[in-house]
């Protein structure tokens, strides 16, 4: 038993590790890479699968010490030469030395993975121990570890939980040395590993520190001889910092009719990124808030009722309330914004003391179906940074705040007569705006609106702002609408009955590109032509494919490649072809991690000639097709429960935690659970998975956090469990040619490897519902090439 608790123990550190990780890129790049977190680790134990294959020695105990002991001190290094000697997102595109780095950075990182998978690896090739209970500690261990990430990462924060994992590491070890020779050797080097880990989680050596990438806004502060930056706040999920300096001003599509001097602001940025200004009520003129695009939807409404979605530092909150609203309330999903509104810059934002505001922490997506209440102007904020991301740069984040689903439930919102408001940065030529329109138009369509009548638009020179209305907009709105947009000099793009002159006349653009593109789309009599026809994937968003920056279409590629080392983007702007070059390097790495044992191992040669082919195919095929689905499934559902639960960290921990918890069990279970019955419900369970989950989503999101949790748990428990039985089945079954176990190790892992990252490239391209299909398909060929016993 006691030699099960070490082995959970390293698997729940591991899983730790991963999680961490996410927050690392999260901050140190622009995206938190879990799909490439999850590839990394499975990498690193397709490779151990590989050298015991390679090695019998490498599975005698005394070896099993080594791995144990040598995983703390790796993760460390691995962190380190991620954290300090980072590839350069942007500079890969037109200098081949980053390109080193990266590599560098990914091989790095499998290591420690590859070390602990050995010591698993190890164990499950030991005749003398049952595969169902070593796989069911491993997963178990790692449910724990997911879980219980959140936690730490709260409670020590990030860089921190890096050097902790080197003091569970040794613990590890501690329940293992019994099992390995020179057992008080160990012992003594594992409470010297444990001590010093111990010591620099309390005492955090600033080289561990995380360093945020030198082209974020934090880079750039820290190097302002007038910024003062706050000490970093943390939760589970973010970074705050707060930051003071007198040049920030951040007013996005600000009228160019106001002169007067901008007003001081703070600024806070979350994970280093997107700086949300926080302006001075006492100092802030009213004219400043009159200048602002929100203000020609406020003008319709004497005293209104507003909802800020995304309320960010509060700017459009603020716009509100010089605008005497009866009421605003101001939903903001990160709790760390909301304590410093509450407390630090109470004084300075003075928003939470004006009896008419009202601030609720609370995801968007859930805060809309939760309330009864209905409000004259409903405005999703823009705190996004201006990017130029036609080409795709930004192209892996999920966003389900800009879906079709999201955008009706903010139309139920509305009053009567109340107006939806969206402002989003203008793209030349239109991508991320006339996606935005095409978003609004299909929630309107279905919610069996005419488009036409009831979307007005005006811009700036570096924003657009698009008016939604339930009903169609009267000719008196739209008179009302022009008028204080010509008053701000803004530019009408589409409106009932538009003047021809009013569209032009400020922030002049030769052909009045938007206002044609807009039209012609709102006017094509084949809509799916049009996007077919663009240059830009612009259809819109769905919760089934919540990405609202991936413009790539494969007709870019030329123009992609052309401008490489050209555009100042992260990867030269071709974010989707990073995926396909991980994909590349997935299946490299996992034809070697296949075919490595059978060239370099002897006897392994002579184990396979004695093994019928069919034998030999069959192991191939099942082991690689459940490393494939299984990933599919996981990364899927880890994308896909980010609208649930709200939070990348939150999603990863509850999916992986519940999934590798109740594959535990069910491998643990599964000497008395029906193979082929597996295999067959679990195949059928993936097929309905997708409906499944959006009447699930929908009708959990109104409920309280901690309840969605525990509900997401139950959902996916069933899943879980039968994903576990296969595998140990079928190490079981091939347990005769002990050789093979090992083999089927890595290629599980190797395809797992693959798995990861095609799930993210099938997601963009597809949707989730379609990797899920894939999973039941792949599941199913398992099922009809299960191996049989020798």
């Amino acid at each position: 038993m006691r030699t099960l608790y070490g082995i959970g123990l390293i698997s729940a550190t591991v899983l730790l590790f991963q999680v961490t990780l996410t927050r690392l890129f999260s901050i140190a790049q622009f995206y938190h890479f879990a799909f490439l977190v999850v590839s990394l680790a499975l990498l690193g134990f397709g490779a151990s699968g590989s050298l015991l294959t390679a090695s019998n020695r490498l599975r005698a105990p005394g070896w099993r010490a080594v791995y144990v002991l040598a995983f703390g001190p790796a993760t460390l290094l691995a962190y380190l030469v991620l954290n300090r000697w980072a590839f350069d997102s942007y500079a890969i595109a037109w200098d081949r030395a980053q390109v080193w780095r990266l590599l560098g950075n990914l091989l790095g990182l499998a290591v420690p993975f590859t070390l602990a998978g050995a010591v698993i690896g190890a164990f499950l090739a030991d005749p003398e121990r049952s595969a169902g209970c070593v796989y069911g500690a491993n997963m178990i261990g790692s449910a724990v570890g997911a879980a219980a990430a959140p936690l730490l990462l709260a409670w020590v924060g990030d860089a921190r939980l890096i050097v902790l994992c080197g003091a569970l590491s040794g613990v590890s070890a501690l329940l293992l040395a019994h099992e390995m020779p020179r057992a008080r050797l160990i012992a003594g080097t594992s409470a010297l590993v444990i001590a010093l880990s111990i010591a620099g989680t309390i005492a955090l050596p600033d080289v561990m520190r995380i360093k945020p990438s030198p082209y974020k806004p934090l880079s750039s502060f820290r190097r302002n001889p007038d910024a003062t930056l706050e000490e970093p706040r943390y939760n589970a999920y973010s970074r705050l910092d707060i930051v003071h300096s007198p040049t920030i001003h951040s007013a996005p599509g600000k009228s160019i009719m106001y002169f007067n001097a901008p007003p001081p602001e703070i600024g806070l940025l979350i994970d280093g990124d997107n700086l949300l200004p926080v302006v001075q009520d006492e100092l802030a003129p009213v004219a400043f808030a009159e200048s602002m695009p929100a203000n020609v939807a406020l003008s319709q409404f004497d005293t209104p009722d507003v909802l800020v979605l995304g309320l960010g530092g509060g700017l459009d909150a603020w716009i509100a309330l010089q605008h005497d609203a009866n009421s605003v309330v101001g939903v903001e999903p990160n709790g760390l914004i909301v304590e410093a509104l509450r407390n630090d810059l109470r004084d300075w934002a003075g928003l939470v003391d004006d009896p008419r505001f009202e601030v609720v922490h609370q995801e968007i997506r859930t805060y809309a179906r939760q309330t009864d209440r209905r409000f004259d102007v409903v405005q999703i904020a823009l705190n996004d940074a201006n990017r130029p991301i036609t080409s795709g740069a930004f192209t892996l984040s999920e966003n389900y705040v800009l879906t079709v689903e999201g955008v009706r439930s903010y139309l139920d919102l509305l009053d009567d007569n109340g107006v939806l408001v969206i402002t989003r940065w203008l793209q030349s030529p239109p991508s991320e705006d006339l996606r935005t329109l095409a978003l609004l138009v299909e929630a309107l369509e279905a919610n069996g609106g005419d488009p036409q009548a009831q979307i007005v638009a005006f811009r700036s020179y570096l924003t657009v702002t698009f008016l939604v209305k339930t009903t169609p907009f009267s000719a008196d709105d739209v008179a009302q609408i022009q008028a204080r947009a010509g008053q701000l000099a803004y530019d009408m793009v589409l409106a009932p009955g538009l003047s021809p002159e009013t569209v032009n006349r400020y922030a002049y653009i030769e052909g009045a590109v938007y206002h044609t593109t807009y039209m012609d789309f709102l006017t094509a009599r084949d809509r799916a032509a049009f996007y077919d026809d663009y240059d830009f994937d612009v259809r819109p968003p769905t919760d089934d494919h919540p990405f609202f920056f991936h413009f790539f279409k494969w007709r870019q590629t030329p123009d992609i490649l052309d401008n490489l080392g050209r555009t100042w983007q992260p990867f030269g702007g071709s974010g989707y072809f990073v995926l396909v070059a991980l994909l590349i390097f997935a299946l490299a790495a996992a034809a070697i991690f296949i075919l490595l044992p059978v060239l370099l191992r002897r006897r392994f040669r002579t184990v396979m000639r004695n093994t019928s082919a069919k034998r030999s195919l069959s192991v191939v095929v099942y082991f690689a097709g459940l490393g494939l689905a299984y990933l599919l499934i996981e990364v899927a559902a880890l994308q896909q429960f980010i609208l649930v639960v709200g939070q990348p960290t939150l999603a990863i921990a509850t999916v992986l935690g519940t999934l590798l918890l109740f594959s535990g069990i069910g491998s643990t279970l599964s000497e008395r659970i029906p193979w082929t019955g597996a295999l067959a419900v679990l195949t059928g369970l993936l097929l309905v998975w997708p409906w499944l989950l959006d009447g699930y989503a929908t009708a959990v999101l109104p409920l309280p956090l901690a309840l969605r949790l525990g509900l997401s748990v139950l959902v996916l428990m069933p899943l879980g469990l039968l994903m576990g039985v296969p595998f140990a089945r079928g190490i079981t079954a091939i347990r005769d040619a002990p050789d093979l176990v090992p083999w089927a190790w890595a290629i599980n892992g190797g395809a797992s490897v693959i798995s990861a990252v095609l799930a993210a490239l099938l997601a963009l391209s597809f949707g989730f519902g379609w990797v899920l299909r894939t999973g039941a398909v792949l599941y199913a060929l398992a099922w009809l090439t299960r191996p049989r016993h020798g």
